[in-house]
């Protein structure tokens, strides 16, 4: 069924697909949502929906809205027909179980194919699986968040009759065939990231996989996913439809909520007491992106080697010594030395065995520390130097390994120009300042973020916050948005295609940038070009 306010449209695509060869036809269409609603409760043989998003009367994220809340209804697969501007709605369509989408301005054979192709194969392997009921509704009753949340506290295990219970209910939902645990951590590049909408994504791709799956999480930067693959026997198979099925989940939540993500995966099993070493041994292996950085997925091969305790005492140590000693430096009135060794410090670190997560983060403080101390005797407190986010907690906040060291350099150098240069009034936040903007003029157009520019000017990231809000009157992030958006009106205002604009401003892509510049000006960028047309 096509449900499309735009005629030509519709007559697109009914022209530009050849429905035959697909062993397709459209049998239905609608105008808009309350249309497209009578009829699927009047008939029962539409599989597919192609749907725009915005409608008269009702929208295309009312009708899904309306579809999901209906239990007896037939639920046809989603296809959801998407502007360029319209990026917040298809992400909601997502979240309400759309199955793929359609940009108008790709309104071609190309690459409506592909999507029409891939929802025909969903069709046909719902025909064929009787035994799995993996659509938009499920009949069992699920397993509750708190029973998963349980199986990741290691003293459940003492406790035998709960253990047994909680584990009968996972195998009971699950199977016990070919059992695995995906640990999914996923680091905002700096917007507020919902929970729901990340399980949702999750749950979305795992369906059209048919794998039958739990989706957990306590927050939005780290979820759970239990599946088995009961329909597999081989290792290879089993891997292949893994790492296709979260290639498209890690893709589908970089593409809509603007996130990096990396993914660890366990070992297969069998059984009915393996989803805790199994959870444990998935959290462990996504914990590698903090030594390794995000994009990337973490499977049993990947592991951590566990070090000699000899070995990590004397590298501790050793660490500890060097770390002092970039302290010491630090006093002297000479940048390099300090410098010199703080890199020596960092290959240390970096080119031994790797510790766990929290014993880096560990190491890591004690330099913090020692960097304390250092601020203790020159009668400065923390706060003197930076805002009012504690170093220590500010630590944990950090995804990366690289992204820490950095940031712990940024912290030396602020404390270094602190001690020598402010004293002598040579520190001059003005200047810092003026540097910072006309770094940031020079690289709008290109990724551009505060720890980046605080790098090149040569102080911290939370001392240039501050030193920007406290000299412009806005925050970085403010200044950096209206630069790109006036810069982008002008752009429109001579003619460029809205499509060619987000790289040429420092946008990853154009759904992003319209909704940036319709949250800065309050209209789309298509409204604000076309005003200009009119005069």
């Amino acid at each position: 069924m096509l449900v499309e306010d735009e005629p030509l449209v519709r007559l697109i695509m009914y022209q530009i697909i050849v429905w035959k060869e697909l062993d397709m036809e459209i049998v239905a269409e609608a105008e808009n949502g309350v249309e497209a609603l009578a009829i699927l409760q009047k008939r029962n043989d539409i599989d597919i929906m192609l749907l725009d998003i915005q409608m008269p009367k009702m929208n295309g994220i009312e009708l899904l809205g309306a579809i999901q809340s209906i239990d007896s209804m037939k639920k046809p697969i989603p296809i959801i027909i998407s502007a360029y501007s319209d990026f917040t709605y298809v992400r909601e369509a997502f979240v309400l179980g759309a199955f793929d989408y359609i940009v108008k301005a790709n309104m071609d054979e190309e690459h409506i194919l592909p999507v029409l192709q891939k929802a025909r194969q969903m069709l046909k392997r719902l025909d064929a699986s009787n035994d799995l009921e993996i659509t938009h509704q499920v009949n069992e009753k699920e397993v509750p968040d708190s029973a998963v949340a349980r199986l990741l506290n290691f003293e459940i295990q003492s406790k035998d009759m709960d253990y047994s219970r909680i584990v009968s209910e996972v195998c009971n939902w699950l199977g016990e065939i070919n059992q695995v645990a995906v640990a999914v951590s996923i680091s905002s590049t700096g917007e507020m990231i919902s929970k729901k909408e990340i399980k949702q994504t999750i749950k979305t791709e795992m369906d059209s996989a048919f794998l039958k799956h739990i989706v957990y999480g306590e927050d939005a930067n780290e979820i759970f996913l239990l599946l088995t693959v009961p329909q597999l026997r081989s290792e290879i198979a089993i891997r292949e439809l893994l790492y296709t099925t979260l290639s498209l989940i890690k893709t589908r939540l970089e593409q809509y909520m603007n996130v990096r993500v990396a993914m660890g995966i366990s070992d297969t099993v069998d059984g009915r007491k393996h989803w805790q070493r199994l959870m444990t041994q998935a959290r462990s292996l996504v914990s590698l992106c903090f030594f390794e950085g995000y994009d990337k997925f973490f499977y049993p091969e990947s592991g951590i080697k566990s070090c000699v305790e000899k070995t990590s005492a004397e590298l501790r140590m050793s660490l500890k010594a060097k770390g002092i000693e970039v302290v010491r430096l630090l006093e002297l009135e000479n940048a390099p030395l300090w410098e010199l060794k703080f890199d020596q410090y960092v290959k240390l670190l970096k080119g031994k065995t790797r510790f766990e997560v929290n014993e880096t983060r560990l190491i890591l403080t004690d330099f913090l520390w020692e960097l304390g101390s250092l601020l203790y005797t020159q009668e400065v407190q923390w706060a003197g130097v930076f805002d009012h986010s504690h170093p220590f907690e500010q630590l944990k906040q950090f995804h990366t390994l690289e992204d820490t060291l950095q940031w712990i350099k940024r912290v030396c150098s602020d404390i270094y120009r602190f001690i020598h240069e402010l004293s002598k009034k040579a520190y001059s936040p003005y200047s810092i300042v003026e540097k910072a903007k006309e770094f940031i003029h020079q690289h709008y157009c290109e990724e551009l973020s505060l720890g980046m520019v605080s790098q090149w000017v040569g102080v911290s990231e939370n001392y240039l916050s501050r030193l920007f809000m406290k000299n412009v009157g806005e925050s970085f992030i403010q200044y950096v948005t209206n630069l790109r958006i006036e810069e982008s009106k002008r752009l429109l205002k001579q003619g460029y295609k809205i499509i060619d604009l987000s790289e040429k401003i420092g946008y990853m892509n154009s759904e992003h940038f319209s909704r940036v510049f319709k949250k800065v000006t309050g209209v789309s960028p298509k409204v604000y070009k076309e005003s200009f047309q009119d005069e």
